[in-house]
């Protein structure tokens, strides 16, 4: 193996087994790729691509033939040796991005170190690294569904650079992306190759994205057809210079200027009108009435449970379309029908437990208070744990109507605006 060389492949060939028979993906390829090169793999669907990107990941093994990877056969390692040299000497980009979704730009980027075993320092400093290198230092504390999808997909190639890795293969990373964010995340790899000289293999079917490597193989049917080396390859960040400048859309996302507390502030949606608890409350004296008229015509018989049920409907059906929409200008917030939820419960349950207790301590002869006089200790704590669970289950029942019937308010939870990459 040369000295320059960091992957050669030697009469590599891919079979799979299949009920027709034996398909053969991979037919003798021999390839070389020195250090620095930019590679783009060419081919239609079928054509044996994306095979031969697993073999050069170490996602797979050839079925014959030798690959050597930085001097070190991997083509006949087991799964787990295949898996420390993919660790080890691979940065992987995919068309998906494969982001945890629930964890923050810099917490992604750890995860290669992480599964090293660094310390936390060690990860949190090369993550903060690898994520100026590709201009997010601004978004570490962002998560996926807070960034564009060319921002998620510099993220995917701050978390391959992490680990500074001789070899970066990327499998059709501007799939998902428009023309002008493809050529961003194009003119960083660029970039990277130029200046960091990170070894580039990438995948793709299209020959405008291959246009900026400078090196193009082209696979048909299991084989390499052509290798081409483009001495005037495409500048992606020129291309990108000369497109018409972006279109701004206005969003609720919090712009980046923004301080913390006002971005927890505009996560909110803010504090909730009065005029919508009005409108829930008037909502729930007319369910009141609906219920005790059902209650007396329909069922001729007095059921508490009827005219309770009707107002809580009523009040977080209607209540939000009249206070919030129509008042407000805007639906509510997941935070804000929390609150509603809560404060409103406090605010008509608290006021009945008060007078009930009033009432029990003067010892008015009504008849509902009859069972309080004979009440021991555990009883009193008895009831007072069964207000308490009512109370919570009332709360959850208004969140719950409110989430099912109530206009939801979209983008106001940290949405992204279209046009930052």
């Amino acid at each position: 193996m040369s000295v320059e060389a960091i992957v050669e492949l030697v009469g590599v060939t891919k079979d799979y087994v299949s009920g027709a028979g034996i398909v053969r993906a991979l037919r003798d390829v021999d390839l070389t790729i020195n250090k620095g090169e930019f590679v783009a793999i060419v081919g239609t669907s079928g054509s044996g691509k994306s095979t031969l990107m697993n073999i050069l990941g170490c996602l797979d093994r050839p079925t014959r033939g030798t690959y050597h990877l930085s001097g070190v056969e991997v083509g006949t390692r087991s799964n787990d040796g295949r898996a420390i040299v993919r660790n080890r000497l691979i940065g992987f980009i995919f068309q998906g991005f494969n982001l945890l979704p629930r964890t923050t730009a810099l917490e992604n980027c750890e995860l290669p170190l992480q599964y090293r075993g660094h310390p936390v320092a060690v990860r949190r400093k090369r993550a903060m690294k690898a994520l100026e290198m590709v201009g997010l230092a601004d978004r570490v504390h962002h998560t996926p569904n807070q960034l564009s999808g060319g921002q998620q997909q510099r993220v995917a190639i701050a978390r391959a650079l992490v680990t500074d890795p001789p070899l970066l293969l990327a499998d059709e990373p501007t799939g998902n992306l428009d023309t002008r964010t493809s050529l961003e995340v194009l003119a960083l790899l660029q970039r990277l190759n130029r200046e960091n000289g990170i070894t580039i293999g990438l995948v793709t079917h299209e020959h405008d994205i291959a246009a900026c490597a400078s090196r193009v193989i082209t696979v048909r049917d299991g084989k390499i057809v052509s290798d081409v080396v483009q001495e005037a390859r495409l500048d992606a960040a020129t291309a990108l210079a000369a497109l018409p400048p972006p279109q701004v859309y206005e969003t609720d996302a919090a712009p980046a200027s923004l301080s913390p507390r006002e971005r927890i502030r505009q996560r909110l949606g803010g504090p909730v009108p009065l005029s919508l608890y009005a409108a829930m409350f008037g909502a729930g004296i007319g369910g009141a009435l609906l219920g005790a008229l059902y209650d007396g015509v329909v069922l001729g018989q007095r059921v508490a449970w009827v005219i309770a049920l009707c107002k809580v409907i009523a009040e977080t059906c209607a209540g939000p379309r009249l206070g919030a929409k129509r008042q407000q200008g805007k639906p509510l917030t997941t935070d804000q029908r929390g609150r509603v939820a809560v404060l409103y419960t406090c605010g008509v349950t608290l006021p009945i437990l008060a007078a009930t207790l009033a009432l029990a301590v003067n010892k008015l002869p009504l008849p509902w208070l009859e069972g309080v006089e004979h009440l021991s200790s555990g009883g009193v704590a008895l009831a007072l744990l069964s207000s308490l669970v009512s109370f919570a289950a009332i709360a959850l029942l208004r969140f719950l109507l409110l989430s099912l019937f109530a206009p939801r308010a979209h983008g106001a939870t940290g949405g992204v605006a279209s046009e930052a990459p």
